[in-house]
C-alpha cells in the first residue's frame, strides 16, 4: 500500500476531527488565513476560500475597529494629538489648545535657561 501524501493525511486528521501531530493544534480549515500559510508552507494547491480569507486579511490588517477608537477631547493637547494620530486637520479647539500649551512650554524653557545662566546677577 503506497504512503499517503501530506495533502491526504492533513484532510484525513481533519475528517477525523484530530489535532495536528506537529503542533497539537486542531488543524484550520479551509477558507482562513491559517489554512492559507499552511498551503503555502506545505507545497500544496492553494484553494479559492483560502485565497479569498487570506486577500480579506491583508486588506483588513491595521484596520482599526470602530470600537476601540476613541472619541476626540477636543479642545485639549489630548484631542490635538488624537487630530494627528488619524492624520486628520485639527479643529479649532484642539489648535487653540496645542498653541497654549507651546507659548508656555516656551515661557517655561527661556525661563529654567535664565535661571541655569545665572539669573539676575
Amino acid at each position: 500500500m503506497p504512503e499517503p501524501t501530506d495533502t491526504q493525511l492533513d484532510q484525513l486528521i481533519k475528517a477525523i476531527g484530530l489535532k495536528d501531530p506537529r503542533r497539537g493544534q486542531a488543524i484550520a480549515p479551509c477558507g482562513t488565513q491559517s489554512a492559507y500559510t499552511r498551503h503555502v508552507r506545505n507545497g500544496e494547491p492553494i484553494d479559492e476560500p483560502c485565497r479569498r480569507a487570506n486577500t480579506e486579511a491583508k486588506r483588513t490588517k491595521g484596520t482599526p475597529t470602530p470600537s476601540r477608537r476613541q472619541p476626540i477631547e477636543h479642545g485639549t493637547l489630548k484631542g490635538y494629538q488624537q487630530h494627528r494620530y488619524r492624520s486628520e486637520t485639527a479643529c479649532a479647539e484642539c489648535l487653540e489648545a496645542h498653541r497654549l500649551y507651546k507659548r508656555n512650554r516656551s515661557r517655561k524653557d527661556a525661563a529654567a535657561r535664565w535661571a541655569a545662566q545665572g539669573g539676575a546677577q
